[in-house]
């Protein structure tokens, strides 16, 4: 499969925000006195981690959309001879096509096994000694916050 321009792009964004926001984590782990090899190591981890489960998500989607077949207008949608639609009609929930059932199925499954890869990830940081827990599990919310600041940025035309 080939990977998108648009997946590779946003996860470069989210890959650096994600860098960012990590090494001012760090340098707040140095101005507390609290840093030694594990706080590298669980950045490390946490980043890394954080950005791979973006990129798995695009990729999902990515592969989701383009195999969905593009769907002809329905009749429900046509209007009547009055011109206008037909409101009955309207409110009728719309059965999903079986590709779609499939689709969200699939969808549900990445999530979940992507949501089991950061669990594990989760105990190894906080069982073993190599990984400092903080800074193995806050990297894992950096994507979102990044992603919150790309959407404020975009709604600001910037």
């Amino acid at each position: 499969m080939k990977i998108e321009p648009a997946v590779l792009a946003e996860t470069k964004k989210v890959a650096a925000g994600t860098a960012v926001m990590t090494a001012l984590m760090v340098a707040v782990f140095l101005i507390l006195r609290k840093f030694d090899y594990t706080v590298i190591l669980g950045a490390l981890l946490g980043a890394v981690t954080a950005v791979g489960n973006f990129f798995l998500l695009a990729l999902t989607v990515q592969h989701l959309t383009g195999s969905m077949p593009v769907l002809p207008r329905d009749e429900e949608e046509k209007e009547d001879e009055e011109g206008k639609a037909d409101e009955a009609e309207e409110e009728k929930p719309r059965p999903l096509s079986p590709e779609a059932t499939q689709a969200g199925r699939k969808m549900q499954l990445s999530f979940l096994l992507r949501l089991l890869l950061i669990g594990l990830v989760a105990l190894i940081a906080v069982k073993t000694p190599w990984f400092h827990p903080a800074a193995s599990l806050l990297p894992l919310l950096f994507p979102n916050i990044v992603i919150s600041i790309m959407k404020i940025k975009a709604g600001r035309g910037a």
